[in-house]
């Protein structure tokens, strides 16, 4: 017991010498309906995103952020900044669920677009009727994925499944780097950069089906 409160002491009193440095996050102040996933982050987006900035993300310094992030707001570190400010239940602080939310949003290319498209254009495309509407716009990609899927249902072994694989991750790189382009352009282009978007959606699922790819198995593909 007394091992776990000594461990619990040096914890909190590292916590609160880092304070200093890390207040900026715990003191973080907005209504939520004002959030921006990218305003959390000030350090890999310090123009608040695309179309401002690029849509590439440097990875290794957002996770960086996020962690620095999740330490800030550390319920140990605002009751001590609380208690050592006299100003008990005053210190903001963002809670884990919504710091995740924006790390695993901003992580990922896929949700990174979607997000970007809600907030930017008002095109929800976890919405049926937003993601019907850009569907069905383009009739070759249709074709192009029931030809794939074609392709998965006749695998026979995991050398061919492999071969899928890096097919399907040249069609995920040859999407991102359109997208990339896309938010680059001006004016921008919403309509497509959703019609990519979409895209990008068909092959992530593809990536899921193959991960789960069994011989005699049928592959399928969420949409």
């Amino acid at each position: 017991m007394s091992f776990i409160k000594g461990a619990t002491a040096c914890f909190s009193g590292c916590m609160l010498k880092n304070a200093a440095s890390l207040s900026w996050a715990a003191r973080f102040a907005t209504k939520a309906i004002e959030l921006n996933y990218f305003s959390l982050f000030p350090q890999p987006f310090p123009q608040g995103g695309p179309p401002e900035s690029s849509f590439v993300v440097d990875n290794r310094n957002l996770k960086k952020e996020y962690r620095k992030l999740q330490a800030a707001n550390h319920p140990d570190l605002i009751n001590k900044l609380n208690k050592s400010e006299n100003e008990k239940g005053n210190t903001k602080h963002l809670s884990s669920s919504l710091i995740n939310a924006a790390y695993s949003t901003l992580n990922d290319p896929l949700k990174r677009s979607q997000y970007l498209l809600k907030t930017r254009a008002g095109i929800d495309l976890t919405s049926d009727a937003d993601a019907h509407k850009y569907e069905f716009a383009d009739k070759e990609i249709l074709m192009q994925i029931l030809d794939i899927h074609e392709g998965l249902e006749n695998m026979k072994d995991d050398q061919e499944a492999n071969t899928a694989r890096g097919e399907n991750n040249a069609r995920m790189k040859a999407s991102i780097d359109k997208l990339t382009t896309l938010y680059n352009k001006k004016p921008i282009n919403y309509d497509g950069i959703a019609l990519e978007t979409i895209k990008l959606k068909y092959w992530y699922n593809i990536k899921n089906a193959l991960k789960q790819w069994q011989p005699g198995q049928p592959v399928n593909l969420t949409h």
